[in-house]
């Protein structure tokens, strides 16, 4: 028997969800995932460049449902809209069908090469989800199991709002993929070349 890797699992296993629900005041309180740069905006270029490998997308967002209902199959609002992360991270996992759940913001910049895989194959059986860091710096882009919605769950009873309650839990661990720190904080610094997913 050839040995697989889990990057075998098939797309059914996994729900692409993606964060929407910040306030955006590095972007002057503007919804980031509407920005537009090069003719699309952001959640397009996100969407579009994740591929066929997802069940389903789900969008959780503060507001304009209408518009990212174009991009994903179910969009449902944030309980509590520009409180953190980790309130976002539970709507996506309360929400979730699959086994997976994968996880981007809305204003992700860049999406280093078969990503998911790496994520995959870094989430053993002793952890429930995997957080992306880039040198050092730790970002939502992450892969969670259904099963870690308790865990996320009782952060937020216990009144913890930030990443920080699953990046320090010794059930999650992180992985390094450079450039995948990279999101769109400012609009002043949306010019040309610099959002790049392909």
């Amino acid at each position: 028997m050839i040995p697989q890797t889990n990057s075998f699992l098939h797309r059914s296993e996994f729900t692409l969800g993606i964060l929407a629900g910040g306030r955006g005041m590095r972007a002057g309180n503007r919804d980031k995932g509407l920005l537009v740069f090069a003719g699309q905006t952001l959640i397009d270029r996100v969407v579009s460049h994740t591929g066929s490998c997802f069940s389903e997308t789900l969008v959780c967002c503060r507001s304009n449902h209408w518009f990212y209902s174009i991009f994903a199959q179910r969009v449902f609002s944030d309980s509590r809209p520009g409180e953190g992360p980790l309130w976002g991270i539970a709507n996506l996992l309360g929400a979730t069908e699959t086994e997976f759940l994968a996880i981007l913001p809305c204003d992700q910049k860049t999406l280093a090469p078969g990503w998911l895989g790496l994520l995959v194959d870094a989430l053993d059986e002793e952890h429930m989800g995997v957080f992306v860091s880039d040198e050092g710096q730790h970002t939502p882009c992450c892969l969670l199991r259904l099963s870690a919605r308790p865990i996320v769950e009782e952060a937020l009873d216990n009144k913890q709002r930030s990443m920080r309650a699953l990046l320090e839990n010794p059930l999650f661990t992180t992985l390094d993929i450079a450039s995948m720190g990279d999101d769109v904080d400012d609009i002043g610094h949306l010019s040309k070349g610099d959002v790049d997913l392909d």
